[in-house]
């Protein structure tokens, strides 16, 4: 014995379990004395890409044998079933699979399409699926975290990803043959076109241009319409990863269109087969496709090898296989019976399979040791080892030759040692060290019912505290310290439930006390309040007021709306969801020092704080929630975040999040950091006062709006790395409106107005200027930079005087209303809805969250009726007149969408690694905040 593979204390191989996986939470597989265990091999094995589901299906048959009996059972795949290649094949073969209850699991499809329609209905039955060569995105993930519109629970693959396949190709095309024109050619089926868009994407992101993207039918017999439809872009590369007939009738009429003699001709794994390389017109082309140079790599739990496979394949049927995912096959059988021995355990005679146990172990697998490479299970699937070859044909009569002959390889994240070697296996979390993090001002405190919570507050409080619901990688709000949220039919009442048996720090259990408790000392807060009353009922001098919300049981709460409210969970994910202990925030309200020192249920405690310099938190050896593998986390203030980027060059901090355009050059240029950027959250802009003089007037906030030099802001600014903004959602955004325009650079136009007002305002002018106060956050060279540019394009109209104040200040300031002109950083929430607050008449009090204390009833209307809709086409158009409206009403202007730069040191991992505890994976960084308790570092 030279290597052994236990995960999770599972039985060794052939054995059943001793202590098995799963719950029985999908049902259990009974197999009876005598009995065998049953699974289906489900692969294309007739008609056009039969020779893909042969070899695939052989695989199967030669693992199991090689494999044995589990807990004493034989393992048979009854009657190999035939997935046809097609969605229609895939559906009808799974509907068979389901309607017997005694198969635990499926080895295929063998194509994409197939698997579409086969996953949902094997998902459904608390089955598995482990395919061999399905290649789609659509079918796991886009690798960044997002899951594939037709990923299913259950669903695993050996096979590659082909956004790795589509990335191999392009960076050959580009970077060995050279070229910078290319078109591709697909079929419709989720995998040729899964690829060629993966291949295109990659092609132009590596400055290549294609010059033609389009599909054949399949069927199609003549391809001159098409190829001609190519030939007019002249591209240098034609790649089609299409499969056969199709891809023969392309090869075969090419050379009868003009324009195509001299381009190279470059096809995939649907077509690396010996049936499609025998046609002597393929002599010439370039195939990607799985690395299949497996050498002296084995199978960890049948000790097979590659080439002893290729032997007992030959010896067995004679023949070589046609195609290249036989290896993943064998793999992918292996694995399910490893899984099955895990997920076993012996009733009196009866072998007891337990579905979700199964699941579990493929979850689990890390490293395993397969002919392919070595495999881990990422969370949507993908196990493969990724490791993708392009082999160059040269000769039609000599296919094994051209196979051997490999002109590239493409190896992810260095996962290839070359021919017969293991893919390098991932690193593995680290215990230990302290994470350094720059924030970009300090908070009056980390208290969430009392202290003003802006991006440096929710940075640190991420730490310490956690929400009753997260962000998912879609922008939608699911469950985080709740178990679940639901409502009544008419969207006024929501039940919020607690998951049972977290604490808080201290040792105060988690119940819905903590829940009320907050919103009650929310509701007392003179600014919080503001974000709370307007979504419940007007205060009851009869009742108590506290009775907007009720405790059902020790973990419910239940909170009453004042109107329909359709997304009450995405109010849950920020300030207004964080749970702290209710022992804690009693002592502070006798004690506000305790502020400074918050107690929640993160992944770290508290440890010490030097208001204005430095937060530090330890890890929580207690957390409910999975291991913590920092020892601390420090949080820094940097009020010039292009100070914190040096203090990243040389090595002083290990993250910082910044929209300082300086920082973020000053980031990009620093070699080795992870870098996470987006503009599609915040925006940037400055608010004008209504509520006193001189903006209270519409002819100064139009005049203001007029005389502002905005195309000096984006130039001087913007540092043509900032997208102008003419209002809020980026044009990509569903609820964008492209007929607004931000309004600037036309002084001429200010110029009547201001003499108007003048004329009806004299004590609010000098020598024919309207006085105003210009403030903002700092100390801050940007800001300082940003008062330059404006007050010189304002200065033949307004007289400014200059305020400069820190953060928290400086939001107290606006709070109260006083100010002239502010600039601002704000809106961007996943779901808009959450910032209709800033807008709403009902926010404005002596203290107000509508900064530029506007009030439009009509526009309210608006937004309650976007609020109560869950349809967002709905929601769309409304918030298309929404921001209509606030153009109009000159109360902000609006310079560009922010951008976020997050940056890691390179020793800091699993940046975008953050799952709720249902196992969703949620959003990297929010509008430059990202939590810390799932990264670790390397020593």
């Amino acid at each position: 014995v030279v290597y052994e593979y236990a995960p999770l204390g599972s039985a060794q191989v052939g054995d059943i379990a001793a202590d098995h996986l799963g719950d029985g939470s999908l049902g259990v597989v009974e197999v009876g004395s005598g009995e065998a265990i049953q699974i289906r091999s489900l692969n294309a094995i007739s008609g056009d890409v039969a020779f893909l589901g042969i070899p695939n299906q052989r695989g199967v048959e030669l693992a199991i044998a090689d494999y044995g009996p589990i807990g004493g059972h034989d393992v048979t795949i009854g009657a190999g079933m035939d997935d046809l290649c097609s969605a229609d094949g895939g559906q009808a073969a799974a509907q068979m699979i389901v309607a017997d209850q005694d198969v635990v699991g499926v080895i295929g499809t063998s194509c994409s399409g197939a698997a579409t329609a086969a996953s949902p209905l094997i998902s459904a039955a608390g089955m598995v699926m482990i395919s061999g060569s399905n290649t789609s995105p659509a079918l796991t993930s886009d690798l960044a975290g997002t899951a594939g519109k037709n990923y299913h629970a259950g669903y695993y693959r050996t096979a590659h990803n082909d956004l790795y396949q589509g990335a191999a190709a392009a960076s050959f095309a580009l970077d060995v043959l050279g070229v910078s024109t290319a078109a591709a050619i697909h079929d419709g089926d989720p995998y040729t076109e899964g690829l060629a868009t993966a291949f295109a994407d990659a092609f132009k992101a590596g400055g290549g241009t294609i010059t033609g993207f389009t599909a054949v039918n399949k069927g199609d017999s003549d391809m001159v319409p098409v190829l001609t439809e190519v030939a007019a872009g002249t591209p240098e590369l034609l790649f089609f990863p299409i499969f056969q007939p199709e891809g023969d009738f392309i090869i075969q009429q090419v050379l009868t269109v003009s324009g195509l003699g001299d381009t190279v001709m470059m096809a995939a794994d649907g077509l690396l087969n010996s049936n499609y390389m025998a046609l002597p017109e393929t002599e010439g082309m370039y195939f990607s496709g799985p690395d299949v140079r497996y050498g002296a790599n084995y199978n960890q739990s049948t000790g097979q090898t590659g080439d002893a496979f290729l032997a007992a394949y030959e010896a067995e049927w004679g023949e070589a296989p046609a195609a290249p995912f036989w290896a993943h096959s064998y793999d992918a059988t292996t694995l399910l019976l490893d899984a099955i021995a895990a997920a076993s355990y012996d009733d009196g005679g009866t072998l007891v399979i337990d579905r979700a146990g199964v699941r579990e172990h493929l979850n689990a697998v890390t490293d395993y040791s397969g002919i392919i490479g070595l495999i881990s299970c990422d969370a949507f699937g993908d196990c493969g080892s990724q490791k993708i070859t392009v082999i160059g044909h040269a000769d039609s009569g000599d296919v094994a030759a051209s196979n051997a002959n490999v002109v590239y390889e493409y190896a992810p994240g260095g996962s290839s040692l070359g021919e017969g070697n293991l893919v390098v296996p991932a690193p593995r979390p680290v215990f230990g060290g302290t994470l350094r993090v720059a924030v970009e001002a300090e908070t009056d405190g980390l208290n969430p019912t009392v202290n003003r919570f802006a991006v440096s507050a929710y940075q640190m409080a991420g730490a310490v505290f956690e929400s009753l619901t997260a962000w998912d990688q879609t922008g939608t709000a699911v469950p985080y310290l709740a178990e679940s949220i639901t409502s009544s039919d008419n969207l006024m009442d929501w039940d919020v439930t607690l998951r049972p048996g977290i604490m808080f720090h201290d040792g105060t259990p988690v119940t819905s006390e903590a829940i009320l408790l907050a919103f009650q000392r929310q509701l007392a807060d003179p600014l919080i309040s503001l974000a709370l009353k307007p979504m419940f009922p007007e205060d009851d001098p009869d009742t108590d007021e506290y009775e907007l919300a009720e405790i059902i049981d020790d973990l419910t709460v239940r909170f009453h709306m004042s109107r329909p409210t359709a997304s009450f969970s995405s109010y849950l994910v920020g300030q207004l969801g964080i749970v702290v202990s209710p022992t804690w925030l009693r002592a502070a309200m006798e004690d506000p020092t305790l502020n400074q020192a918050p107690v929640g249920t993160g992944p770290f405690r508290f440890d010490s704080r030097v208001q204005d310099q430095m937060t530090r938190f330890v890890r929580n050896d207690d957390y409910w929630n999975g291991d913590v593998y920092l020892d601390a986390v420090e949080f820094y203030v940097y009020t010039d975040t292009e100070i914190a980027a040096d203090a990243m060059s040389v090595g002083d901090l290990d993250v910082v999040a910044t929209s300082n355009v300086d920082a973020i050059l000053s980031l990009r240029d620093q070699d080795g950091l992870m870098l996470i950027e987006d503009d599609t959250g915040e925006e940037g802009f400055g608010m004008l006062n209504t509520s006193k003089a001189p903006f209270n007037d519409i002819r100064a906030r139009k005049a203001l709006t007029y005389a502002t030099a905005r195309q000096d802001y984006l130039e001087f600014i913007g540092q043509g790395i900032l997208r102008p903004a003419d209002t809020w959602f980026t044009p990509e955004h569903p609820f964008h409106n492209p007929d607004v325009v931000q309004e600037a650079d036309s002084p001429e136009l200010a110029t009547p107005l201001v003499a108007d007002y003048c004329t009806d305002n004299p004590d609010n002018c000098t020598d024919g200027r309207i006085n105003m106060e210009f403030q903002f956050s700092g100390p801050s060279v940007i800001q300082e930079r940003i008062y330059d540019i404006l007050s010189e394009g304002w200065s033949d109209h307004f007289n400014i005087t200059k305020e400069m104040l820190l953060q928290d200040d400086h939001i107290t300031q606006v709070a109260f209303g006083l100010y002239d002109w502010v600039t601002w950083r704000q809106m961007g929430v996943p779901d808009p809805d959450v910032d209709a607050l800033w807008l709403i008449c009902e926010a404005i009090s002596v203290l107000s969250l509508n900064w530029p204390r506007y009030c439009d009833p009509a526009r309210d209307d608006l937004l309650f009726a976007q609020r109560a809709s869950t349809d967002d086409d709905v929601r769309a158009e409304i918030w298309k007149e929404v921001v209509q409206m606030v153009n109009q009403d000159y109360t902000y202007i609006i310079f560009t969408h922010t951008l976020w730069s997050n940056a890691f040191a390179p020793r800091v991992k699993n940046v975008c690694g953050p799952e709720s505890p249902d196992g969703v994976a949620l959003m990297c960084t929010v509008n430059g905040s990202n939590g810390v308790g799932h990264l670790w570092m390397e020593e």
